[in-house]
Order: C-alpha cells, then structure tokens, then sequence
C-alpha cells in the first residue's frame, strides 16, 4: 500500500526541499560516451529559464501549468526565476508495448514504476533514503524507496515515492510529482515538480515518452541546477538514463527503435 499524504490546496506557499541530482562522479570520457549512446534514444529539448524562456511546458500541454506550477508562482512570475527541462523519448510504436500494455490502460504506472526504481538505486537517491533518520517515522520515509513499494504503487493523488515526491496531478497519459518533503524535514531545499509520462502521436500508433523537470525560486536566491551549463548537462544525462530504462521496462523485448 502506498504511504499517501494530504495535497496541499492550490495557491499553497511553495514547499521547498532536496533534490540530490548530480550523478557520482565518473571520467569525463565516459560521462561523453553514455551522454552520445542516450542521445540515439531520446530527443532533448534545450531548458528554459524564464523570463528569456516560454512558461509554457511545450507547445501541446499548456494546460498542464497549473498543475505543475504553483499558481502564486504564475501569477507573481515577475519574482520568480522559472527553469525547465524537456527530455522526449524516439517514437515507440504501440505495437512494441508489453501485450498487457497494448491498451494504454496500465501504461503510465508501469513506466513511472519503472524509472522510480531505477532511480531509488542512484547515488543521490541512497543519500536522501539516508536523510530521513530524523522524521516523525523515518521507516515509512525509507520504504517509498524500497522496489517492491515503487512496483505495487499505484501513483495516485497524494502518493509519495522516493521520499520527497508526491503525486499532486495526473492527467492522460502524465503524472506531475511535486517535491514535498514529510513533515520535519531538516534538509536543504528546492522546489519543483516533475512532469513524467507518455504522449500519444498524431496518428495514435506510436508513444512518445516524457521527463519533464521544472524548478522555480525566488530573485535573488541560489540559482537552482539547472541554470548552470554543467549541472543542467549532467541533471539531462541522467533524465535521459531514466527515460530509456522506462521505455525498456514496458517494451515487449527489442524496440526497434531503441
């Protein structure tokens, strides 16, 4: 059963936590290697950083906004600085999904299973696991990690996973994980959202599938990761990772385009 927590009311003060992104440090030449292997799999669309970039997350899902970014955040835009980042997979044909998946219907929960696990084993992600010996229920806090967890969770409203995320939207084919950390969080914060799921092509044949990350903080505050060139290369060398193993956790076997 999924550890579930109460979302908080839209215009809610923004609640600002961890993201321990940076992957562990490996040589360059190899970080350029992955970084080209990725690239074959997946489109990356450059980050904006507003007010020079669009607000909008992309050109077919304006409407998700709201969901994703707190509304006194859009409506005092002139205070914040907006960043996003966009990582879109190849065209999947429908046809290369896992039988059961054909329909769509489970889709969206197997991926974000997929990737969530996937990330649970990152180097960043075993450090937060670790930050939460000071919570009200540090077990609980430690479990939204756990594989078997992240395989039975079902991504609903108000589900946490991985310790700071809580599903605080879902819409087709996406979920918006917000970053709310349980109460008595002592860690150093930031605050955002993930916009992670598939999108159908025009046609309906194919999937694309979606990591969307969109951090926000105030002028004059320590520009978030992804405003920097090498935070923001490395936060989409791992998007990109997660994308893939996605993709390869609801495939019947090889894609051909993957």
């Amino acid at each position: 059963m999924a550890f579930r927590v109460t979302p908080s009311p839209a215009g809610a003060s923004i609640i600002r936590v961890l993201v321990a992104l940076a992957p562990v440090a490996l040589p360059a030449a190899y970080l350029l290697y992955v970084k080209r292997s990725l690239a074959k799999k997946t489109v990356v669309s450059e980050a904006q950083i507003s007010p020079l970039g669009s607000l909008l997350l992309d050109e077919k899902s304006e409407d998700d906004d709201g969901d994703v970014i707190p509304q006194d955040v859009v409506a005092n835009a002139e205070e914040f600085v907006i960043a996003r980042e966009r990582v879109t997979s190849v065209p999947i044909p429908v046809a290369d999904l896992r039988p059961e998946l054909a329909e769509l219907g489970g889709l969206l929960k197997a991926y974000l299973s997929a990737t969530m696990r996937a990330f649970a084993w990152t180097p960043q992600a075993l450090v937060m696991a670790r930050m939460g010996s000071a919570l009200a229920d540090p077990e609980a806090y430690r479990r939204t990690f756990e594989a078997r967890y992240l395989g039975e969770c079902a991504f609903e409203i108000g589900d946490r996973v991985c310790g700071v995320y809580v599903v605080r939207g879902r819409r087709g084919g996406r979920a918006v994980l917000g970053l709310s950390p349980p109460p008595g969080w002592r860690g150093p914060v930031v605050a955002g959202a993930l916009n992670v799921g598939f999108d159908l092509t025009a046609g309906g044949d194919e999937v694309k599938f979606v990591n969307e990350t969109v951090l926000w903080r105030r002028v004059g505050e320590k520009p978030t990761l992804l405003e920097g060139s090498v935070g923001r290369w490395l936060h989409t060398l791992m998007a990109s990772w997660l994308v893939v193993k996605g993709i390869e956790a609801v495939a019947d076997g090889n894609v051909r385009n993957i």
